[in-house]
Order: C-alpha cells, then structure tokens, then sequence
C-alpha cells in the first residue's frame, strides 16, 4: 500500500499508502486547556485563524472525517479557527512552499519526507511543548518523529500491514487456525487454491500478491525480507549501501514468487492493491496483506463472508510488517499566536480523546462508517472501538516489528528507477532473484553516490 521525496520525491505508502496516532500523557493538560505560556493568544477574546493541510482531499470521506475532529476541536477552543485544506505538497515543492512563508501552519507530513525537509530546515522543533508525550509511543515510532534530538512532528495517523482472511473459507477448507510460519503460511494458501467450478482450473486462490510493477509489489515483497532477516541499506563508515542484495533477500523474494505463482491468481503481475482488493471482496482470494481499511472490505459485502484478521508469518528471522506514520508538523517561520493555537490543535488530535475519533472511520457510499487509518499511541486497547472490534487489536501489535520502507531520502529514487522494476522482472521469470537484487544494488549504490 499505503507516498515520497528525497528532494527526489519520496513516496508515501499506500495507496499506497501512504499514515499515524498522536499522544497525551496522563499530567499533561486536557485536551480542551492550555499552558500558561499559551494562555495570553488565547484569553483575550481575538480568535487566532490557522490553516491544517492533510494528505487527502478535503471534501473526500477522510477529509470529512478529519473535519469531524476539527469541529470538535473548535467546539472546545472557541477561540481558534481551522481553515481544512486538502492535497499536501511533498518534497522540494513543500520545501518551496514553507521557506516562501505560504504554507499552512499544521502540515500532515509522511514520516519518509519529514527528515529529508529537516535537514532543510523545514520545520518547529517541537520536542520542549511535546517531548513529554514519548511514553505514549512504542520506540520504534517515536524514533520516526525525531531528528537530531529535534521532534519534526507528532505522529498523528498511522497503518501496520497485516493479513486479512475469508473466515467462511478457510471453515469451508476445514482450516480451523490461522498460520503462523512462513511453511504454514504456504501450506494454508495451496489448500485454498482450488477449482471450484469443475473445469479444471483453480478460481478460487489462497493469496492476493502485487506483481505489477508498482510501489505495492515492492512493499508487499519487503514484509517477506524483513521477515527472512533482511536489510534494505546498512552502513560502512558512515555511508548508506544498498543491502538488500543477501542470501536472506534472495530467499525472501524466492518464497514470495513461489507464493505469487502457485497460490495467486494468473494475471497477479498485472496487479496493484487495488485490484487485490477487490479480488478479496469477490472472494476470488481467500487473503490479503492489508491495512485497518482491509478489514472494512469484508464488512461491505453485507454478510456475503465474514472477514479476520491474524498477524503476518514469521519468517526465518521472525515477524516484520510495514508501520507507517503521518506526523503533524508545524512550518518553521510560523510563531506567536499562530503556533500557540497550532500546537494547541496538536495536542487535542493526538490526544486519547482525539485518537478515539480516528476510529469512527470514513463515511462509505452506504452511509455506514469504516476505519480508513489506525491510531498510532499504545495506549488504545482499552477505547471502546478496540472493545467493540478487538481484531484490530492485531494491528496495534504490528507496531512492535516494525519494517522501515524508506530508510534514507534516496530510497524514493531507487524504488523508482529500479528496484520495483527489478521485482517485476524477478517475479515474472525474466531474470532469477540473485540477479533481480544485484542490480538493485549496483543501480542503487550508484544513486546514493551521486545524490552527494
């Protein structure tokens, strides 16, 4: 799934794909107060106006679900105004925008632009009003906010990917519990391959997997590296190299075309997550690899199957999943009243309060709501929604092995001009793995050198 830059432009996931949970400790102030330093903006009646810049548009089923919050904010804080804007810049365009002073004052940054636009100087350090809210984060994604000991945002909305299934075939396979390791996994798929229709051909599949070139193909094949004990880039004195090319990433991407071509269905390399998707609600795959919004594909088919959720395989080296977050981030140059009631808007939307919301979801074209992104804070469990749908549950313990998808700015660039096109290649039979991932290396190295 689940966008990008690099001052090369980085793709967020996801549709990717592109997003986060925010925080409040349990002594920091409600969601509707204010510190004294930030009382002064507040108090004497002037209503402070801001702008709030999100990854969507504003009059689509996230961007009224973000006004939701917004309103209730305002309901709270008479005292500012949000102006919802929709469609944030990325890359050198964003960096344009916020060093001209044109940009809005909360910015719904992906965690793979934010450190590429703090080495420019982009943003408000944020770590003295919010540093206290680190013990609502596991490390891993607070890790993906902090720059130098600087906060570049807080993180707000977020996804981890894990695999949504066809509880009524897997009961109608005679599968009683979901697999746990990459043989099981195998072995689960290959049973719910089948010909249901008598003619000789399976139509039913255990697995949805991208093969077309495209971010998804390279998102879906990296849960199965980082499984196996893979790395995308390591460093040798200081410097990124390209690290992928490994007897572990050439297991990886083995098992995954194994998976891909006997246990997906035919015409699987001219597929994106999309399309999976829609295989899945036509129960054309009996599973997919999927973020919160997966499982509201099952609820759309008004009871045609029912859907779950269970944790990716452990691979040889254990689990590894795609955890990406969206940070609210504030533009450098933006002061006074206007970063008060910034930061104030901050803190209610990653406040528990304002986490609860993220999960009423988006309006869909049944009127009903569905669950588009997932808090990122820890401390969600307990929330009704998670009472009321405890198999999202299994999301919030993807948090704990994370896969990081784009370790360095230049990793945008190289997904681009190779390595998707080099899994494409390796999944369609055209070259082997070992090859595939040698010239991801070699054509990806040589990116990272001349980026300097």
């Amino acid at each position: 799934m689940i966008k990008k830059l690099g001052l090369a432009s980085m793709v967020g996931l996801m549709g990717i794909m592109s997003a986060c949970g925010g925080a409040a400790t349990d002594n920091a102030p409600a969601a509707g107060s204010t510190t004294p330093a930030k009382d002064a903006a507040q108090s004497n009646g002037k209503v402070t106006e801001i702008s709030m810049q999100i990854a969507w548009a504003s009059d689509s089923g996230r961007g009224k679900a973000i006004q939701e919050m917004i309103d209730q904010f305002q309901k709270e804080n008479p005292n500012v105004k949000v102006n919802l804007l929709g469609g944030v810049q990325t890359g050198q365009k964003l960096l344009t925008q916020i060093l001209s002073g044109k940009s809005p004052e909360v910015l719904q940054i992906s965690y793979g632009d934010a450190k590429p636009l703090a080495a420019q100087g982009a943003f408000v350090d944020l770590m003295k009003d919010f540093g206290a809210e680190k013990t609502n984060y596991m490390p891993q994604i607070w890790t993906l906010a902090e720059d130098n000991g600087k906060l570049m945002g807080m993180p707000w909305l977020g996804h981890t990917i894990e695999v949504i299934y066809n509880k009524t075939l897997f009961e109608k396979a005679g599968i009683k519990d979901t697999p746990k390791t990459w043989d099981e996994f195998y072995a689960v798929a290959k049973k719910l391959t089948v010909d249901t229709n008598g003619d000789g051909k399976p139509d039913q599949f255990g697995i949805g997997l991208a093969g077309k070139q495209s971010g998804d193909l390279a998102w879906m094949y990296d849960l199965f590296a980082g499984q196996a004990g893979a790395k995308l880039v390591t460093q040798n004195n200081g410097q990124s190299e390209v690290a992928i090319n490994s007897p572990e990433g050439i297991k990886a991407l083995d098992f995954y075309t194994k998976l891909l071509k006997e246990t997906s269905p035919p015409d699987s390399l001219t597929k994106d997550g999309g399309a999976i998707q829609t295989d899945f609600a036509n129960q054309v795959v009996a599973m997919e690899l999927s973020g919160p919004w997966g499982v509201g594909t099952a609820w759309k088919t008004n009871g045609k199957f029912e859907g779950g959720v269970f944790e990716v395989p452990t691979g040889p080296a254990g689990k590894a999943t795609e955890v990406t977050t969206y940070l609210l981030s504030v533009p450098t140059g933006v002061t006074g009243d206007k970063l008060a009631a910034s930061e104030k808007l901050i803190k209610f939307l990653c406040s528990k309060q304002g986490q609860e919301m993220v999960m009423n979801g988006e309006k869909g074209d049944d009127g009903k709501y569905y669950p588009y992104r997932m808090p990122i804070r820890k401390d969600m469990e307990d929330t009704k929604f998670y009472n009321d749908h405890p198999e999202f549950k299994v999301f919030m313990k993807g948090i704990e092995y994370p896969m990081t998808l784009f370790p360095i700015p230049q990793w945008a660039q190289i997904s681009d001009e190779v390595y998707t096109s080099a899994l494409n290649q390796a999944v369609s039979g055209k070259i082997s793995s070992a090859d595939a991932l040698k010239m991801v290396q070699e054509k990806g190295n040589a990116i990272i050198k001349n980026s300097k």
